[in-house]
């Protein structure tokens, strides 16, 4: 092992060499990688969507998802599906194994659906997908005091605008309804003119479309024929002919029916700090970076704020990438820290150019590992940096060892070349040793299943690259860098060196720890030593109590710590079919009590606890929308300003809510949760009898409330909307 190890302390210029690589590759992987929020993984999930309009769960579950089950019962590579009936939609979820590929299953499902020949008539084609998370980034607070239209085209506008960015195709609006042209048949006229209501939605039918009509050719050209008759307006429609009379009179459209270009039906109301409001959602795909994303929004913001329509304004809200931004900014002060400290103490203990080429291991290995994970597809995003930011204290302990042996007997006078290659062999097999149990204690998270082991799955991969290049610094760079240190052996007792301030300071701190070595620290392990089995009842005991302290309770335990961020949200739900006017009353209950908690709630600077809020009603996100749905966005003081946990305040907001009559759910939430999605703890209940289900999901319910750090208990099972049933008489 000598030789192979002395091969590479005489060649200099392959070390310089691959210094110089490294780093530059790690620069180059640092500004090409992706940022992002968390890193992007497969659900290992299908949807399978059946719209039936106008029909109720029951038909739905009879005519749509119990001939989706029988498709899928023999469909190879599904873990397990559930099929949920709602008003006008069958829904399954499948889970697909983890050794199957989702793309092959995804075909097996389609296929098995497809061949469903049964579907009730008025069934619309299934569709069919993979469920994929979309990333939002950034959101655009459109607001003011303007009419819901100009609000609306506004929106849809600065959408425009914005899907113009380089690098940003995601974008959507929220809180708005889609456009919508009304017709609205009078019966009265409909008797008069003898019409029937299925005779006017054929003549709208009709007289709304674009046909083509073949090609003519010609000895020059080939000319298309198409016959252009789709209408967009309310204008347009009212000039459809719905009767022509043989005298040559037409009846048209706006003689029996009102006409109007308006809004869906179902109404959203979406307010920014009380006032009207549009939202405009900025998301990324796995190629985006989520940093360059919320820059060029924010630019684009600065660009357009003194061309904004007369009365409106516009404000960024949920800045995602600031958290990125934040946490980079925290590994490099860490780094530089820690590269001031480690230059600092190896000077002090050593000597100067020892601690330059020791300390160089952290950057050299920060490089390594980015270039790695560059080449291994990874991105930079909270999970990564905190791997990183984690090993940062790891990666100069097998630098210093083999800097400290080399210096070690280059103070007893041994040749600069013979002490390198001596000093590493002495130390290289502890230090693979220390580093591979380290290596060894982060393999099996790369192992973890399900969707949790995609999720940290990033970990592993930072730590291991980083110790892996920390180690292969150390044995095989750092002592051809060293491999020139001055004769040191003449420093022991030579006073003319120790005659200026600063090489006082030092060899005043190096003298004092070898006192303190050769004093305390030799002789109290020599005791050690020598009385083994009290050392080893002393291990024990220690082991025993944490175990201890860790099964008793005292020490917490948690996947993922509290994520403190600077968002809250409120949702809440009633029964479908619900007057938007109580869930509008519910919100603004929800609004009131968190301007009464803000009021009395002393922030650490003393500066408001709330800076804005969201609150839309008949939408909940970017989900479904329904006048049964709201929800409040709350963007809150920072962390380090208001000095209270966003979990508390949330904690605290529930309980001056308190419960809403008539609501199935009300959660409060941060951001975003410190793991993957989904609510602690899920009881899955299973019967065949719906009534006997719902009873004991009630009686759980009511005996999980009891426990003492348990709240918000829900389940979901949603009641459809009320209906009346007529049964006809055989007269």
């Amino acid at each position: 092992m000598s030789r192979f190890l002395a091969a590479f302390v005489r060649n200099k210029v392959f070390a310089n060499t691959a210094t110089v690589i490294i780093l530059v590759a790690g620069a180059v992987a640092l500004f090409s990688m992706v940022r992002e929020l968390f890193p992007e993984f497969s659900l290992d999930l299908i949807t399978v969507d059946v719209p039936y309009p106008g029909a109720d769960p029951e038909e739905v579950e009879e005519g749509i998802c119990r001939k989706i089950e029988e498709a899928l019962d023999s469909v190879e590579g599904i873990r397990r599906y559930s099929t949920v009936s709602m008003e006008s939609v069958g829904h399954a979820s499948i889970e697909v194994y983890e050794s199957y590929d989702v793309d092959d299953v995804y075909d097996r499902v389609r296929n098995a659906v497809d061949a469903i020949s049964t579907w009730p008539r008025d069934a619309e084609k299934p569709i069919i997908s993979e469920l994929t998370i979309r990333r939002e980034v950034i959101y655009l607070a459109l607001f003011g005091d303007l009419p819901e239209r100009t609000l609306k085209e506004w929106a849809e506008t600065t959408k425009d605008e914005l899907q113009r960015i380089p690098g940003l195709s995601q974008v959507s609006v929220m809180g708005t309804r889609d456009y919508e042209i009304g017709v609205e048949v009078s019966e009265t006229r409909l008797r008069e003119y003898g019409l029937t209501f299925s005779e006017v939605a054929s003549a709208v039918r009709r007289g709304s479309l674009n046909l083509p009509a073949g090609v003519i050719r010609t000895r020059g050209q080939e000319i298309r024929l198409r016959t252009v008759g789709r209408k967009y307006t309310a204008a347009d429609f009212a000039k459809i002919v719905v009767l022509a009379a043989p005298g040559g009179e037409v009846i048209t459209l706006d003689r029996i029916a009102d006409i109007r270009d308006e809004f869906t039906e179902d109404p959203i109301y979406a307010t920014f700090n009380g006032r009207p409001c549009v939202l405009v959602a900025c998301y990324k795909t796995a190629e985006e970076d989520a940093v360059a994303i919320a820059k060029a929004v924010r630019g684009y913001i600065a660009r357009k704020k003194d061309a904004l329509p007369q009365g409106a304004s516009v404000a960024v809200w949920s800045d995602r990438a600031q958290l990125i931004e934040d946490r980079l900014a925290l590994l490099r002060t860490n780094g530089i820290q820690g590269l001031i400290i480690v230059l600092i103490l190896l000077w002090l203990l050593m000597d100067v150019r020892l601690s330059f080429w020791v300390a160089l291991g952290i950057p050299i290995s920060f490089a390594g590992a980015l270039a790695f994970m560059y080449l291994h597809g990874d991105t930079l995003n909270m999970l990564s940096l905190f791997g990183l930011i984690m090993v940062l204290g790891m990666l100069v302990d097998d630098a210093i060892v083999v800097g400290e042996a080399i210096f070690w007997r280059r103070q007893r006078g041994e040749p600069p070349f013979q002490a390198a290659v001596k000093g590493v062999t002495d130390v290289a097999m502890p230090v693979i040793g220390a580093i591979a149990t380290t290596i060894l204690a982060f393999i099996p998270l790369m192992f973890v299943g399900g969707t949790m082991g995609k999720f940290i799955g990033i970990i592993p991969v930072a730590v291991i690259s980083c110790l892996a290049f920390s180690l292969w610094e150390a044995l095989f760079l750092l002592p051809a860098h060293l491999s020139n240190l001055p004769d040191l052996s003449e420093s022991l007792s030579n006073s003319e060196l120790r005659r200026h301030p600063l090489k006082r300071l030092r060899w005043a701190f190096s003298d004092g720890m070898d006192w303190f070595i050769q004093r305390v620290y030799a002789p109290f392990v020599s005791k050690a030593v020598r009385y083994r089995y009290v050392t080893l009842s002393v291990a024990v005991c220690a082991a025993l109590l944490t175990w201890g302290l860790v099964n008793g309770g005292i020490i917490k335990f948690e996947t993922f710590t509290r994520f403190d961020g600077n968002e809250l949200r409120a949702s809440i739900e009633f029964p479908r079919g619900t007057p938007i006017a109580v869930t509008e009353q519910a919100i603004q209950q929800t609004r009131d009590a968190l301007d009464r908690l803000a009021a009395k709630t002393q922030t650490k600077s003393g500066k408001p606890l709330v800076r804005n809020v969201y609150a839309v009603v008949g939408q909940e996100g970017e989900g479904g929308g329904g006048s049964h749905l709201g929800q409040i966005r709350v963007e809150l003081l920072d962390t380090a300003e208001r000095g209270i946990h966003s979990e508390d305040i949330g904690v605290a907001w529930q309980k001056e809510v308190g419960d809403v009559p008539g609501a199935l759910r009300q959660s409060f939430s941060g951001m975003m949760g410190g793991g993957p999605g989904g609510s602690a703890i899920e009881i899955w209940l299973r019967g065949e009898d719906m009534d006997m289900l719902l009873a004991v999901a009630a009686r759980l319910k009511d005996r999980l409330r009891d426990y003492d750090g348990v709240f918000q208990v829900s389940d979901d099972y949603r009641p459809g909307k009320s209906e009346v049933r007529i049964n006809l008489k055989p007269e």
